[in-house]
């Protein structure tokens, strides 16, 4: 771990309320099939539930800088993540209300108020802790994010078992709405906490070119880079390699997301494995997830960000391979957990490489990928859908190879310059 990555409460804080997002994110996929068809809608439906977390998070994208002018970076975190939990637990009790379309439409409908809450408070987190450690901001994303996959880890892992005691899916949602209010109380604690602490470790408001140089230095092989001009250029256009990037960032979460949602359909059409054995293995993934993020500072520090973004990618292919050649439920484990690996640093290491590029400008760089986002979590699990109405979903799921490839034309073509 790098030396000066020192941790404030408020770090912390963040960090729990980037897993209780995760809560919700890696929810939305194993149980969009169980509950379009206890809802009773057709299974191929299902891909509309990533539709409604698409939109809601490419609403985010205007939301979260209206959010953050009104209340701040720290307020919006709060007010975004009581907004998540509201919009959940009345997800939540939908079942005992009605059925059919109408409660199909109205889980939507919700589902899309929780995403847009929820990525208003991670927009504004994430700008926040490059905020607070902008020497630091890649190490200090990758960890939040591996805070989230070990949290998030555990929601399909508790649907699984859920539907396996014979309850509905709606218990999954309850733990989301438990794990906001706590993440809230944290925010609200660490806040008051950072207010009288006059050694945070740098309060400079946003992440530059030249601060960021330490994240991306080269290994030994590579040439060094000196330090851009830490004053961004006037206008408020974005420049052209952030948007290439943002190509990465679509086919990361495209990718990842098309595994989150379909991955149970392909385990049982593959396996023969039982649904809540199928759903509770999609566990396997975030466990990837999480232990990727949890070393992925480390591995970033020792290869630098571009070769372990295009390492991710690649690793991501091989567990794909195994997960779709996978006749057994533990061979499929397997796969979902190598994949998982490889997705794992993709996010954040995007994330931060947009933040590098976007030449000061966070709060835009933000919001555009949020935008980003949305059309990738909405796009790519809605089109494997649609192409599993048609053909066998073994077949349509290997658009998944084909996005990735598009990730890694993007990883190349936004490697920042040196000078």
């Amino acid at each position: 771990m790098p030396v000066g990555l020192q941790r404030t409460p408020l770090t912390w804080a963040i960090y729990a309320a980037t897993g209780a997002w995760a809560s919700f994110i890696y929810l939305t996929g194993p149980v969009a099939p169980v509950m379009a068809a206890d809802l009773g809608v057709p299974t191929a439906s299902a891909g509309l539930v990533g539709t409604a977390l698409a939109a809601g998070i490419a609403t985010a994208s205007v939301t979260g800088p209206v959010a953050v002018g009104r209340f701040g970076r720290d307020g919006a975190m709060r007010v975004g993540l009581l907004g998540a939990a509201v919009a959940t637990a009345c997800a939540a009790v939908v079942p005992g209300l009605m059925t059919g379309w109408p409660a199909f439409g109205a889980a939507l409908a919700l589902v899309w108020a929780a995403a847009t809450a929820g990525a208003t408070a991670i927009n504004a987190s994430t700008a926040r802790l490059a905020e607070v450690h902008p020497h630091h901001s890649a190490y200090a994303i990758t960890e939040a994010n591996a805070a989230a996959g070990w949290v998030g880890l555990f929601s399909p892992l508790l649907l699984g078992l859920a539907l396996g005691a014979g309850l509905g899916w709606w218990v999954g949602f309850v733990v989301c709405v438990l794990a906001s209010l706590a993440a809230v109380a944290g925010l609200t604690l660490a806040d008051r906490r950072e207010r009288g602490r006059p050694d945070a470790e740098d309060r400079r408001p946003v992440p530059t070119l030249a601060a960021a140089d330490e994240l991306y230095e080269p290994p030994p092989d590579e040439p060094s880079a000196d330090a851009p001009p830490a004053t961004p250029p006037p206008g408020r256009a974005l420049p052209r390699p952030y948007w290439i990037a943002m190509v990465a960032l679509f086919a990361a979460a495209g990718t990842e997301f098309a595994i989150n949602f379909w991955g149970s359909p392909l385990i049982q059409a593959q396996t023969g494995a039982p649904t809540a054995a199928a759903t509770a293995a999609m566990s396997a993934s975030v466990a990837g997830i999480a232990v990727g993020r949890t070393v992925g500072s480390r591995v970033t520090h020792r290869l630098g960000a571009h070769r372990t973004l295009l390492g991710g990618f690649a690793l991501t292919l091989v567990g794909f391979a195994i997960l779709w050649l996978a006749a057994a439920l533990p061979v499929a484990v397997v796969g979902l957990f190598v994949a998982g690996l490889g997705l794992a640093t993709l996010f954040p290491l995007v994330i931060d490489r947009g933040l590098v590029l976007s030449e000061g400008r966070s709060e835009l760089a933000m919001s555009r990928a949020s935008l980003v986002l949305g059309l990738a979590v909405g796009g790519a699990p809605f089109l494997l859908g649609a192409l599993g109405s048609v053909v066998p979903v073994s077949t349509a799921m290997l658009l998944v190879p084909v996005i990735a490839a598009v990730g890694v034309v993007g990883v190349l073509g936004s490697r920042p310059r040196t000078r």
